[in-house]
């Protein structure tokens, strides 16, 4: 498998990011070699497991966005080369019939505005209506995968500072009702690890998921406005097209399109 210049370097980001927070919790605890244990304990039953189970999550879309978000998944060359030739030929249900043969994003797109020429009827506005259409239906469901590295991101703090308040809460109702020293500091030294072990996990869920979640927004919307510029790129072939534009020399050339004509009245006769 071939993979591109800025795969690598991507990669390495996210695993130094994924990494990074781990080794910092395990430098802070490297005087209790079970840092597991260590979780469960400050962290309690429910914490961990919504940590553990936004972790997974994460981790989950991280690989499948990386999978889904390639440019051969929206775009490949070699699918559209044949059907803009049939439709410099004026070939509508070659180019469709193509279209059906090729499942991508941007073949979906491309036959949407091909679906809107009736009739050898050439109109324009409703074809770039029906390629804006089909382009975000096609185009919001891979975005809905990276977002959801956004919303782990962005929930992930506010449980930390949950569990947060929840930890120092408890510290003050120690303090309130038992005072300071003895077997009540103990508890209320405990409270206060809680709380910061909850604003550590919540960090350590959403710096990873926030960074990759910029990387693969960036990376999407490029493949966006390449989707983009192959549709502008149809328009232009099938306006040429219609009006003459790749006729050969010797052929009448100076006929233009008009707007609501059909193919017939737009591409000019051959001279005698």
């Amino acid at each position: 498998m071939k993979i591109g210049p800025f795969r690598l370097p991507t990669v390495f980001i996210l695993c130094i990011v994924f990494l990074s927070p781990g080794m910092l919790v395990n430098q802070a605890m490297a005087q209790d070699s079970n840092l597991f244990a260590q979780a469960w304990n400050n962290l309690g039953p429910i914490f961990f497991i919504v940590f553990l189970l936004m972790i997974l999550a994460g981790i989950t879309l991280i690989i499948f966005n990386s999978i889904a978000i390639r440019r051969k998944a929206f775009i490949k060359d070699d699918v559209i080369e044949p059907i803009m030739q049939e439709i410099q030929n004026l070939n509508i249900e070659g180019a469709k019939a193509l279209c059906d043969q090729y499942k991508l994003p941007v073949t979906s797109v491309l036959k949407g505005g091909l679906e809107r020429i009736q009739d050898d009827e050439l109109d324009i506005e409703s074809i770039e209506k029906g390629l804006d259409e089909n382009s975000g239906l096609e185009l919001a469901k891979p975005f809905t995968w990276i977002n959801m590295l956004n919303t782990i991101g962005s929930i992930a703090p506010m449980i930390g500072l949950l569990g947060t308040v929840v930890g120092m809460i408890g510290a003050f109702a120690v303090l309130t009702s038992q005072g300071m020293g003895g077997e009540a500091s103990k508890q209320m030294a405990g409270n206060i690890g809680s709380a910061l072990w909850t604003t550590a996990a919540g960090l350590v869920v959403a710096i990873p998921c926030l960074v990759s979640y910029f990387l693969f927004k960036t990376k999407f919307g490029n493949i966006v406005a390449e989707v983009n510029q192959v549709t502008g790129s149809m328009v232009f072939t099938l306006v040429r097209a219609a009006r003459g534009g790749f006729a050969e020399e010797g052929e009448g050339g100076e006929e233009y399109y008009e707007e609501g004509e059909g193919f017939e009245e737009a591409v000019p006769q051959p001279a005698e």
